[in-house]
């Protein structure tokens, strides 16, 4: 990059800029003399008509006044709150090339953080759903008025449903709204609402599956039934791929110190990737630091799962300290990644087969990077899977397995 770049720019100018790519974070991405210009609402092969607003280091911030030429992948936005709200980000581009460009992200964020190359990166898995595919919601109120934040402020954005939400979600909201329209404004609430996972024991008087809402009030996210996917249809394709590579193990040892069909479920939740990893043969060591979590997976356990309420960090040294073995070590941490006091110790956990699963690849590139320098691993694949559509989140799935040099 020329180092005279800076200058060239100024906050308040308006440029002309091609659009080439959209960026984690949700932006479009152009160049003006080789200096990078991050616009939000824009779309790849956009000619735009650009404000700039702020300039930092190494790339611009700007506001799009005009589109001169509009890309082919743009489309009409159906929601009419989209731009206002704080929810989604691509509705004005297509589902297609959504996908193009989240596989575009994964591959950058490993090449440019990990610095690794050559690795397989399968196609992305796109969801069964491009809209309504959210089962857990948070609503926010203020008195009468309730909907989402928009983004960067406290201003309730109203709407009548939420195109990416389930169908039940939105019926739950109604139900809000009726109860709420005589409150004062000032009156503060946050609602969230998640649709239940049917485990067949719902049903009605004629034995027909019923859907399930759980409602909680003023409480912490997760709080009542701990972290879940949001995309029931892709976590079920998720879950398939999480089975399909880890396969079944051919033999089990049961004395807590072999590590032939153990495997360390860390950042476990409540047990959405343990469960069906047990029932494919696997004995299961689920942590996560959540209580309410690990109290949902315990009420699902058997002689073959066991659940820990600890810091990853901490129960994976506590692990290593006692010499317990695993044969492959799955983790699925938050958005922020790892603890970086988690790798030496999961290095000492010596497993055969790590399994990590990431809803933020600049994150996770950074943690590959950190557990590479610590053990003798090597990357085998990464799969992303489309779990939050009409945004910019993409969820990946990589799959190392232990080598006989280091690196």
């Amino acid at each position: 990059m020329n180092p005279t770049n800076l200058s060239t720019l100024s906050p308040g100018q308006e440029i002309n800029l091609n659009i080439t790519s959209l960026a984690h974070g949700g932006s479009g991405v152009g160049r003006h003399e080789d200096f990078v210009v991050f616009v939000p609402f824009t779309a790849p092969g956009d000619q735009a008509h650009v404000r700039i607003l702020s300039l930092k280091k190494n790339y611009a911030e700007g506001q799009v006044l005009s589109i001169l030429e509009k890309s082919r992948h743009r489309i009409t936005p159906p929601c009419p709150v989209f731009g206002k709200c704080g929810g989604c980000q691509w509705q004005h581009v297509s589902y297609e090339e959504q996908l193009r460009q989240k596989q575009l992200i994964v591959e950058h964020a490993l090449s440019r953080i990990a610095k690794e190359e050559g690795v397989k990166i399968n196609p992305i898995v796109a969801s069964p759903k491009e809209y309504h595919y959210r089962n857990r919601v948070q609503f926010r109120s203020d008195g009468p008025q309730v909907g989402f934040y928009q983004k960067q402020s406290h201003m309730v954005i109203e709407f009548e449903e939420c195109l990416i939400s389930e169908p039940a979600i939105n019926r739950e909201l109604k139900k809000i709204k009726e109860e709420v329209k005589s409150f004062p404004i000032g009156k503060i609430k946050k609602f969230e609402v998640a649709l239940a996972e049917n485990t067949g024991k719902d049903t009605d008087k004629n034995n027909n599956n019923v859907e399930k809402i759980i409602r909680t009030e003023n409480r912490s996210h997760g709080e009542e039934t701990g972290f879940s996917q949001v995309n029931t249809g892709q976590n079920t394709n998720l879950r398939n791929h999480l089975c399909t590579v880890l396969g079944t193990p051919q033999s089990v040892d049961r004395d807590n110190m072999g590590s032939a069909g153990n495997l360390l479920d860390l950042y476990c939740g409540n047990g959405n990737f343990s469960l069906p990893l047990n029932r494919q043969g696997w004995r299961i060591y689920g942590v996560d630091s959540s209580r309410s979590a690990i109290s949902a997976a315990r009420r699902s356990a058997n002689e073959n799962t066991f659940f820990s309420a600890a810091d990853c960090s901490l129960e994976a040294k506590r692990l290593a300290q006692k010499k317990r073995r695993f044969e492959a070590v799955l983790l699925d941490p938050p958005r922020i990644g790892a603890d970086e006091r988690l790798w030496p110790n999961l290095v000492a956990l010596d497993p055969a087969t790590i399994v990590y699963v990431s809803c933020n690849p600049a994150t996770f590139a950074r943690d590959w990077a950190r557990l590479k320098n610590k053990g003798p691993y090597r990357l085998e694949q990464i799969t992303p899977f489309d779990m939050f559509p009409q945004t910019h989140h993409v969820e990946l799935v990589a799959l190392a397995h232990k080598s006989t040099v280091k690196g």
